[in-house]
């Protein structure tokens, strides 16, 4: 097998990496104190779904800005089977030749890769993430010394800070998914294997089964050997054809609550609990003060809640009431503040033009609003709710590998 490096302009033609960098479809970052830049698909790329061959082998790729060496070359970007049975442009349909199945671990891509003396790891999108410094952490505890320089290690970040939707319970690993020589060449999990077991584990291969029995096992949500998946307990397999291509099969539970845990904001627990605070209300008031539609409010009979939280996790629901109990105590906390505003106010409630002075020197301008309510006896906590609103917010859970797509 050759060992000549691969080069950055020989993997990727310079004119289209330019574009797909000037187009916001590939990022470029770069490294805090070597000469290396990481390059990765961005979330535009995703939603917008331009998959080509600069966007698919920019998933984690670092190359050496002196050299143009190729110095970490990760597992080209692989689509779910139901891409490829769809016709997607960009998954053709699969070959018609055998394939192992590995189990789909959920965590952190982990990029590995030897640079200036020193075994080094990348996550998919960043030199300097959180996983990647826990990465990088245990693996300046462990005994490299067995890895080969010039190979590219991708593994799996698994530590319970970085849980997704499975659960692992207190497992702390870097699970070997594949290795590549610094050629492009793939080497057989079976070859990597044993140089790796210094630093973690091995993904789980399984006995191969034809496509269309793995398949039934997942739309009926079975796992090999016939235990009913929760979608907490594993994500998926991947499939690995002989000819190196992948696809990927996901439990239908595991894509319901990645949906949920990577997508729920403080924003849409504030107005699902809203919905079902406010349920004695016209549905055309709720629909303007909380900016949700009337589609929604009739899709999720009035408990938008309710029906999240009744399969999720257990820390999810202790974070949704977490959240819920924070925007309580702020609206309580609002209405106090408007009592003691229209309580000074109040003598005054006889001559509105002199209230409306008033009102416009009360120091506390969220309380304003609600001052006229109160003075026509009208309830202020809707008002007062709107008031509350989370700001724009991350979700519960974050997914670098997979989000948006399921």
């Amino acid at each position: 097998m050759s060992q000549a490096s691969l080069t950055l302009h020989e993997l990727l033609p310079p004119r289209e990496l330019a574009a797909a960098l000037d187009a916001g479809h590939v990022t470029r970052k770069t490294h805090p104190e070597l000469p290396l830049s990481l390059y990765t698909y961005t979330r535009t790329c995703q939603y917008e779904g331009v998959w080509n061959r600069v966007t698919t082998r920019c998933r984690g790729l670092v190359a050496d800005d002196t050299t143009g060496e190729v110095v970490a070359l990760p597992l080209p970007k692989f689509f779910n089977v139901g891409e490829h049975r769809a016709g997607r442009p960009y998954a053709p349909a699969l070959p018609d030749e055998p394939f192992e199945v590995s189990d789909k671990v959920d965590g952190s891509l982990a990029v590995v890769f030897h640079y200036a003396d020193r075994w080094r790891v990348a996550s998919k999108g960043s030199f300097t993430s959180t996983q990647a410094t826990w990465a990088q952490r245990r693996l300046d505890g462990r005994d490299t010394t067995a890895l080969t320089p010039g190979v590219t290690y991708l593994a799996e970040i698994l530590y319970p800070e970085n849980r997704i939707v499975v659960d692992y319970g207190d497992r702390r690993d870097l699970v070997l998914l594949a290795a590549f020589a610094k050629d492009g060449t793939e080497i057989p999990l079976a070859e990597a294997a044993p140089a790796w077991q210094p630093v973690g584990s091995v993904v789980t291969v399984r006995p191969p089964m034809p496509l269309a029995e793995l398949l039934a096992l997942m739309e009926a949500g079975t796992l090999p050997g016939g235990r009913v998946a929760t979608g907490t307990d594993a994500e998926g397999f991947v499939l690995r054809f002989a000819s190196g291509v992948r696809a990927k099969a996901k439990l239908p539970e595991y894509v319901r609550l990645h949906k949920v845990l990577t997508g729920v904001t403080e924003r849409d627990v504030w107005r699902g609990h809203g919905v079902q605070r406010f349920a004695h209300l016209p549905a055309a008031q709720l629909v303007q003060a909380l900016g949700c539609s009337p589609e929604e409010l009739a899709a999720s009979g009035g408990r938008p809640l309710d029906a999240l939280l009744e399969q999720v996790p257990d820390e999810f629901d202790a974070w949704v009431r977490e959240v819920i109990a924070r925007i309580e105590k702020e609206v309580a906390d609002r209405e106090r503040a408007i009592d003691d505003a229209y309580r000074a106010l109040a003598p005054l409630a006889g001559d509105r033009a002199a209230f409306a002075r008033a009102v416009r020197e009360l120091p506390d301008a969220a309380v304003r609003p609600a001052m006229f309510l109160r003075l026509d006896g009208r309830p202020t906590e809707l008002v007062t709710y709107r008031s509350v609103r989370p700001r724009a917010s991350d979700p519960f859970r974050d997914d670098e590998e997979n989000r948006p797509c399921p």
